[in-house]
């Protein structure tokens, strides 16, 4: 062991490498547990902190009181022995975040077919002590859930709470409710999503919504709530809370048609979220607030028999009410996500943005649209002009794309390894003979074999037997698999956009807003005019934007693209938005302009300017 593994900064640097690594970080810390004296406990802290299944902690008490026959089966305790909790309690302790609401996740990534029922019964088959993880601090219930079982977990040191979906029922839900504030007294972030059940009369629709109302504000230091208030009572009851940072609201027309005009005062509310059934509720919801936060994001979900009226008057009519203070309030991020079709023509996104040019200090705006949009170069020059401090921008087609292709067909799986010829089997290798000095060498010749598992060592509790382990399946490490390619389309789901911008539309966005460090837009990168020079965005060059969605767009030559591109936006990569492109072999990219390999080309020739840029390289003018 080196002393530099105590210095807490070295640490901490080698975690934060080793989380980096999805595929095997959890690998790596299972190894430095069971093979480092310094770093094991911390290690165990690291893989234990986060689970997203209670298998792991059943397994403690499955291991630790089941006993091996002969014949390799398995027979319960007898009843006289005391329980062991040695190896839960070593573990229990560390648990920070529990996540249930995602159960799917576990069964795909494990392979196997847990149920929360039965893991949270072997945990309470003995009388263990309560809460069950004393240091929760982050709690996700399985979605569903009985809420009676839900006060084992709850502890007095949790500051997160999520039930994400729960039926109302008149005499389990509340009764379990109730007794929640009392045993999470600290909450801080709270979703509490509980729905009504077809047939709900009115007085129990009512009793419910105080019922709701009062255990949300039983948390005189609630910072953040997701929940869906069933009637205009429980929207208003929440604007009284001084507390609330956060708000994430799922209203329909029911329950906010009858909120007076300008009766929500939230005094210290910073973000503003909600999803509506339509148009006209959302604007009902807008001329009931009194003032509005400096971030605000608009989701209308609007179904086939619940659209309403939808038009772009209506639609400016919203932003006439978000805009309508901004004298007096500074909104700075704006998401708008209208699913269904304005009409049957394409619409100009600036004239419909045209009531957001007021708000001047706006740094995101986030448009998605279902219906088919315009934007010229003009266009955004002019939004530019009005948003100087834009950071980011999305303008984003929903329409899905229509196939203009007929995807190749896949390649024939490999063999079974027992059907190849042995002769073509290479062999493993063997220590024989590696001390003969005679004996002429041998080629070596490296088998890799990938493991099923690395098991969590998890020590005995027998203080005798210090050095041996037991390995329960509760971290469970799959190996890496490596499919074949499926259609481009399944890795790039490129969209339906109108690809009216150029690169001069562009460039005009960068200089007027030069804190922008992110942009998702339809370009069309075919119109090259007057920017094959060798400098083509005339001194603008933004250092900024390091990441860009661009693969939607269709595209002339790479060539060009890329030092375009790399004049303009040195430090962009890569060009498929926060995710990183992936490798998909060429074979399996369709041939025509829209494809993700013309893009793959360019991000590949801005990597190399940017290396012979940072060596000393320059690349001569007649390449272009």
């Amino acid at each position: 062991m080196h002393y530099a593994l105590l210095i807490p900064d070295v640490r901490a640097h080698i975690f934060a490498s080793i989380k980096e690594d999805r595929q095997l970080g959890r690998c790596s810390f299972a190894m430095l547990a069971r093979t480092c004296s310094a770093l094991s406990e911390a290690s165990l802290d690291v893989l234990w902190s986060e689970l997203d299944s209670l298998r792991p902690l059943a397994s403690c008490i499955y291991a630790a009181n089941t006993l091996s026959s002969s014949d390799e089966l398995t027979i319960e305790a007898n009843d006289d022995t005391r329980p062991n909790f040695s190896i839960f309690d070593k573990y229990a302790h560390r648990v920070r975040k529990l996540d249930l609401s995602g159960q799917q996740r576990f069964l795909r990534r494990n392979g196997g077919y847990p149920s929360l029922t039965e893991d949270l019964g072997a945990l309470l088959y003995y009388t263990l002590n309560s809460p069950l993880l004393p240091n929760l601090r982050h709690l996700a219930w399985a979605p569903g859930m009985g809420l009676n079982l839900l006060r084992h977990l709850l502890g007095p040191h949790l500051l997160s709470l999520k039930i994400p979906s729960h039926r109302w029922s008149s005499a389990s839900t509340l009764f379990a409710l109730t007794k929640i504030p009392a045993l999470c007294p600290k909450i801080k972030s709270l979703t509490l999503q509980v729905h009504s059940w077809d047939g709900h009369i009115d007085s129990e629709l009512t009793q419910s919504s105080h019922c709701i109302s009062r255990v949300i504000g039983s948390w005189p230091k609630l910072e953040e709530l997701d929940c869906n208030p069933m009637t205009f009572e429980g929207v208003l009851r929440l604007s009284g809370m001084e507390s609330l940072r956060i708000l994430r609201l799922q209203v329909n027309t029911a329950s906010v048609i009858d909120l007076p005009p300008d009766s929500l005062s939230f005094p210290s509310l910073h973000t503003f979220q909600f999803q509506t059934d339509t148009l006209d509720t959302a604007i009902t919801l807008m001329k009931a607030m009194k003032s509005f936060p400096i971030s605000l994001k608009i989701d209308v979900f609007a179904g086939r028999s619940r659209r309403g009226t939808c038009s772009p008057e209506i639609v400016g009519v919203l932003l006439g009410l978000v805009s309508r203070d901004a004298l007096y309030h500074e909104l700075q991020h704006f998401s708008l996500n209208l699913p269904f079709l304005l009409g049957d023509n394409p619409e100009n996104v600036s004239e419909i943005l045209r009531p957001l040019f007021v708000c001047r200090e706006l740094h995101t705006l986030s448009l998605r649209m279902s219906s088919p949009f315009t934007l010229g170069d003009d266009d955004l020059e002019t939004m530019a002009y009005a948003w100087p401090l834009l950071e980011e921008l999305e303008l984003i087609d929903l329409r899905p794309r229509v196939a203009t292709h007929t995807p190749p067909p896949l390649p024939p799986p490999p063999p079974p390894l027992q059907q190849l010829n042995p002769q073509l089997l290479l062999p493993p290798i063997t220590t024989t003979g590696l001390g003969q000095a005679n004996q002429a060498p041998q080629p070596q010749v490296v088998t890799v074999t990938i493991p099923h598992h690395i098991p969590m060592p998890l020590p005995l509790a027998n203080a005798g037997q210090a050095n041996q382990f037991l390995y329960p399946p509760a971290f469970t490490i799959p190996p890496p698999v490596f499919p074949v390619f499926p259609p481009p389309d399944l890795f790039f789901p490129v969209r339906s956009r109108t690809a009216e911008l150029t690169f001069h539309g562009l460039i005009s966005l960068l200089k007027l807003c030069p804190n922008l460090y992110y942009f998702d837009l339809a370009l069309d990168a075919t119109k090259l005019d007057d920017l094959q020079g060798d400098s083509p965005g005339g001194g603008v060059c933004n250092r900024l934007v390091k990441y860009a969605r661009l693969i939607d767009s269709p595209i002339g030559d790479p060539e060009v693209v890329a030092r375009i591109l790399f004049d303009i936006l040195p430090e962009l990569d890569p060009l498929a938005g926060p995710n990183a492109l992936l490798a998909v072999p060429p074979q399996h990219l369709p041939a025509h302009n829209m494809t993700p390999q013309r893009w793959n080309l360019v991000r590949q020739r801005m990597i190399d300017f940017r290396h012979n840029a940072r060596h000393g390289t320059p690349q001569p003018v007649s390449e272009i």
